[in-house]
């Protein structure tokens, strides 16, 4: 694993630590922890090895707390050696301010358009996040027209009447259960994924935002392409 890759692994490993009460869920994922770890920090291995062999002693809430512990400080080393492009993309939980800063990032790299894809898109993809792109920015709003939020749209209504050609925001609903990612696409190049949606991006559980890369990358713009050009304007 290259330095962001690291961060991006480690930072998923917190984003899905288990329920405490399910003992074999626990004992899988500090196992995973420990394999992972062998590939960046020997220390922190040997740590999460230790932790999962007492854990019969500690129990699993204990255990879930002190593998959080070695993971924490193995993602603060991971950060810091990523690129800098990739670092902020992991957001802890309960961390709402920490949550707009790293989108911001991603939106003011846009020179041309942005396209935000959210199937449970709220007010706050605008007052919040479309709000952080630079001025002139193309913002394409792509949500599901069962799961969007009632506040969405006269959110659209005051945020066009308000900024009007100054952030030109156009908005469209997709067919329901269509949209399966939520994810932002920059001058139709480069795409982030988001592992929660906007409307509640890391409030109870930590969340990351990710570069697709390669082929990948291609194809997601290419199928939301095709999901945009088929969905009801707003």
């Amino acid at each position: 694993m290259n330095e962001a890759q690291r961060y991006v692994t480690v930072g998923r490993l917190i984003e899905e630590q288990p329920d405490d009460a399910d003992e074999h869920a626990v004992l899988r994922w500090v196992g995973r922890a420990t394999a992972i770890a062998k590939e960046i920090d020997f220390v922190s291995a040997a740590e999460l090895a230790a932790i999962s062999s007492s854990s019969h002693i500690s129990g699993m809430t204990n255990t879930v707390r002190k593998a959080n512990a070695v993971l924490y400080r193995l993602l603060g080393q991971a950060e810091m050696a990523a690129p800098m492009s990739d670092q902020g993309a992991f957001i802890a939980a309960g961390s709402a301010l920490d949550a707009m800063s790293a989108i911001g990032r991603v939106l003011v790299q846009a020179t041309q358009r942005l396209r935000i894809v959210d199937p449970y898109m709220d007010s706050k993809a605008l007052t919040d996040f479309a709000i952080l792109a630079n001025e002139g920015i193309e913002i394409e709003l792509l949500t599901d027209e069962k799961s969007v939020k009632p506040t969405f749209e006269p959110a659209l209504v005051r945020f066009r009447q308000q900024y009007g050609s100054t952030r030109p925001a156009h908005a469209r609903l997709a067919a329901p259960k269509s949209l399966h990612d939520r994810l932002i696409v920059v001058d139709e190049k480069t795409v982030y994924t988001v592992t929660q949606s906007l409307n509640a991006l890391a409030d109870r559980s930590p969340a990351s935002i990710v570069r697709v890369d390669g082929e990948s990358a291609r194809l997601k713009i290419d199928a939301y392409d095709q999901f945009w050009a088929s969905a009801r304007p707003v």
